[in-house]
C-alpha cells in the first residue's frame, strides 16, 4: 500500500526533516535561483523513462548522446503534438531541446544522466490550455504542493509523474494528501499537468504562475431551469422568453443583469449571460438546459464549478 503524507502532518513534524528523512533528498532552504540549477546526474533504467533537460539548449543529439537511447519523443505544447528523435536514424523533429523541455525516453540499458550546468535567465514560461500538458522541472527540490498549488479548486485538476522503477504513473491532486512517491519535485523530474483553465504559466525553474484568469476564478456551483418554467418572462431587460434550449441563459444574484460568466469544469466551459434572477445563493447560476449540458447530464442536478467573470453588464 502506498504511503501517503499530508502537507499538515508533515509541517507539524519539521518540513524539512520530514521530507529529507523519509522521502529522500533534502530540501534546499535556499533563495530562489535567477538562473537555472545544476542537476545531478538523473538515473534511468532500461525500459521507459520520463526526464527532463536541465542543461543548456542544444541539439537533441548532443544533450543525448551518452545515453543508450533508443526513441525519444516530447510534446508540442503549442500545438498538442508528439514530436520524435531517433539516434542513427532519419528521426529528428525536435531538433533543438530547450532547458526544461520533458522527454519520453525507451533506453536498452539502465544509465546516469549527466546535464552541463545551465547559465544566463530563467526560460520563458510556457503557456498552458486547459487540459493536459507535458512539463520538465529544473528547479530546487520542492515539495509538490508548493510547485503545483494545494487549492481543490485551483487552475491543476491533476498531475502525474512516471516512476521508472516501478514501471507506473502516480497522481498528486490539489487538496489531497501526497503520495510518498509524488511529494517532492526533483531537479529533472518529467510530469503530466491537467489544467482545469488555459493561460496558466509554466516556467521549469519557478513552477506555476496563475494566469490573470485563473485569479479570477471563483468556486459556485450550477442547477438548471425547472421545465415548467419553459416560455416565461425572465427578469432581466428586455424580459425575453426563457427557451431551454438556448446554451447563453443564465440566472444569478452575485452579478447583475447582462454580465457575461465563464463556467468551467474541468477542462469544459460555457459561456452565458445573467438574464434572470431568482432564489439562488452566493456564486450559484440556473443554467437553461442545453446549457447545463454543455458540463453535465441533467440527472447530477447540482454540480460544483469554477466561474470566471468575462465582462460586466454593457
Amino acid at each position: 500500500m502506498t504511503r501517503r503524507f499530508s502537507r499538515r502532518r508533515l509541517l507539524r513534524a519539521g518540513a524539512v526533516l520530514a521530507v529529507s528523512v523519509t522521502l529522500g533528498p533534502p530540501l534546499t532552504l535556499l533563495p530562489a535561483p535567477t538562473i537555472a540549477r545544476e542537476t545531478d546526474a538523473i538515473s534511468l533504467v532500461a525500459g521507459w523513462n520520463s526526464a527532463s533537460w536541465c542543461g543548456p539548449d542544444m541539439p537533441i543529439g548532443d544533450a543525448t548522446a551518452s545515453l543508450p537511447l533508443r526513441i525519444a519523443h516530447s510534446w508540442d505544447i503549442a500545438n498538442r503534438s508528439w514530436q520524435s528523435f531517433g539516434p542513427g536514424t532519419p528521426i529528428d523533429t525536435i531538433g533543438t531541446l530547450r532547458h526544461g523541455q520533458p522527454l519520453w525516453m525507451e533506453l536498452t540499458s539502465d544509465a546516469e544522466w549527466r546535464q552541463d550546468r545551465a547559465s544566463g535567465p530563467q526560460p520563458e514560461p510556457s503557456e498552458l490550455p486547459a487540459g493536459w500538458s507535458y512539463v520538465g522541472w529544473s528547479g530546487l527540490h520542492e515539495p509538490v504542493w508548493t510547485a503545483l498549488g494545494e487549492d481543490p479548486w485551483g487552475a491543476v485538476a491533476e498531475a502525474q509523474r512516471w516512476n521508472s522503477e516501478y514501471q507506473q504513473w502516480i497522481s498528486y491532486v490539489p487538496g489531497e494528501s501526497a503520495q510518498q512517491l509524488f511529494a517532492v519535485l526533483h531537479p529533472g523530474d518529467a510530469i503530466w499537468l491537467r489544467m482545469r483553465v488555459e493561460g496558466a504559466r509554466w516556467n521549469p525553474a519557478d513552477g506555476l504562475a496563475p494566469a490573470d484568469r485563473a485569479a479570477r476564478l471563483v468556486p459556485g456551483e450550477i442547477t438548471y431551469y425547472h421545465p415548467s418554467l419553459a416560455g416565461g418572462p425572465m427578469f432581466c431587460p428586455p424580459h425575453r422568453a426563457y427557451d431551454p434550449q438556448d446554451v447563453t441563459v443564465g440566472a444569478a444574484v452575485t452579478w447583475p443583469c447582462g454580465t457575461r460568466l465563464r463556467i468551467w469544469r474541468d477542462d469544459r466551459y460555457v459561456d452565458v449571460i445573467v438574464q434572470d434572477t431568482g432564489l439562488l445563493g452566493h456564486n450559484h447560476v440556473d443554467l437553461s438546459e442545453a446549457a447545463f449540458q454543455q458540463l453535465a447530464i441533467l440527472t447530477e442536478g447540482r454540480v460544483p464549478v469554477l466561474i470566471e467573470v468575462l465582462a460586466g453588464p454593457e
